[in-house]
């Protein structure tokens, strides 16, 4: 029995074993299986993504300006009041006007709340520049969710500067509510013209164009005038202009300064003439010269002086009958009257012998009275002749006439001035 019971516990064990291996081996059982090690892959570096700027929010009217929401009101009720912006109608932010310009600002706005805007809400003006406009302008009443829009006109201020002002919804109790909204404009300053870079005047430039004298026959002793056309040819006015001439142009030959100061505009010429007297004869080269003070500061400084050749002839007498007088004074008819004839020889010579006249009318036959100047008359020099006639007849006026050098003995610088008239009256006794 006892080995019986020795054998029981060996089969019990292999019962067991062969359980054990059926379970194992039945459909749907997990076999367990060694899993090798995944690879290893080097770490991918995360690239992180670039912010795009965020779409602009527009409107058929203008793009709209990010604000923040403003908090909610207490309505009526148990609602909310509340509003908030949705976009610039009219008027850009930094719109430019001219001063007292008068505009309309229309902003959009949106009933965010749970109330609707009663009668009698507005948008009330609340800081910065009032700009004109009114304390506040009615707003219609709006339903939760829906849009309106409100304007308000405004005027540009007179002075250039950027000018803000801000609004704010306010309802019937005067209760603020919704986003405070803002116009912002730009009065500029009056633009500066730019001046037109002009060209500097060029400075005077005074040249003499002409220089001559006045007589064909210059002669030794005998005056004679040096005329001189000055002309400032520069862009600019030229003052207290001066000028002066000289009989040679060898060195210490001095200029006379010829009288009188002169203005002259840009191409504008003047004439100007000094008296002078040859007191020898000769072929003189003479010098005129403009600015002779070098006062004036001119674009050329080397062409004010112009160069003239006199020929002087040697002087020559010059016979002029000086005056004719009567004494008594007018003559009676039948009674004797002294005639007094004066005679000057202004020239530069000596006349020689020579024979002068006084005719009692210059329809009489002959002369009344003849002299014979034997010693002639010296140069710069006069003398006076007298006679007695007695008038036969009254007149009303009478010519009467006295000449020198008769017979033209005298070689002289003017052959045609040797004679005078004189009307006179010969009353009745």
């Amino acid at each position: 029995m006892r080995s019986q019971e020795t054998r029981r516990p060996y089969l019990l064990a292999g019962v067991f074993l062969a359980l054990a291996a059926l379970a194992c081996n039945a459909p749907g059982a997990a076999t367990p299986a060694t899993v090798p090690p995944a690879p290893t892959e080097p770490p991918v570096a995360e690239a992180s993504p670039t912010p795009s700027p965020p779409p602009a929010a527009t409107t058929a009217a203008t793009t709209a300006a990010t604000t923040t929401p403003a908090p909610d009101v207490s309505g009526p009720g148990g609602c909310t009041l509340n509003a908030t912006y949705v976009a610039d109608v009219t008027v850009p932010d930094n719109t430019k006007y001219t001063p007292g310009e008068t505009f309309t600002k229309v902003w959009r706005l949106r009933n965010s709340g749970t109330c609707t805007w009663e009668a009698g809400s507005q948008l009330a003006f609340v800081s910065g520049e009032p700009l004109g406009g009114p304390a506040a302008v009615d707003v219609s009443p709006v339903t939760p969710g829906s849009n309106t829009d409100v304007s308000v006109d405004l005027v540009a201020p007179d002075t250039p500067g950027t000018y803000r002002s801000t609004w704010q919804l306010q309802g019937p109790d005067g209760v603020r509510f919704g986003s405070q909204i803002y116009v912002q404009i730009v009065v500029p300053a009056p633009a500066t013209a730019t001046p037109t870079p002009t060209e500097e005047a060029e400075p005077p430039d005074l040249v003499i164009t002409e220089l001559k004298i006045d007589t064909d026959d210059p002669r030794q002793g005998i005056p004679l005038q040096i005329i001189a056309t000055l002309h400032n040819q520069g862009d600019s006015t030229a003052e207290n202009v001066h000028w002066a001439w000289r009989v040679c142009v060898h060195d210490g030959c001095e200029y006379t300064k010829a009288p009188g100061a002169f203005t002259l505009e840009p191409d504008e010429k003047v004439t100007a003439q000094m008296e002078y007297l040859f007191e020898g004869w000769a072929t003189y080269t003479t010098e005129a010269w403009v600015d002779s003070s070098e006062e004036i500061e001119e674009s050329d400084e080397d062409n004010n002086t112009r160069e003239l050749e006199i020929a002087v002839q040697p002087g020559l007498p010059d016979l002029i009958v000086k005056a004719i007088k009567f004494d008594p004074d007018p003559p009676t008819q039948g009674e004797d009257t002294t005639i007094e004839v004066k005679i000057r020889n202004r020239g530069s010579q000596p006349t020689g012998a020579f024979v002068a006249e006084w005719w009692a009318s210059v329809n009489a036959p002959a002369p009344a009275c003849e002299w014979t100047l034997s010693g002639g008359v010296a140069e710069e020099s006069s003398v006076t002749l007298d006679c007695t006639y007695a008038y036969p007849s009254w007149y009303s006026k009478i010519t009467t006439r006295a000449i020198a050098d008769v017979n033209d003995e005298v070689d002289e610088v003017d052959e045609t001035n040797n004679s005078l008239e004189l009307d006179t009256q010969v009353r009745q006794p």
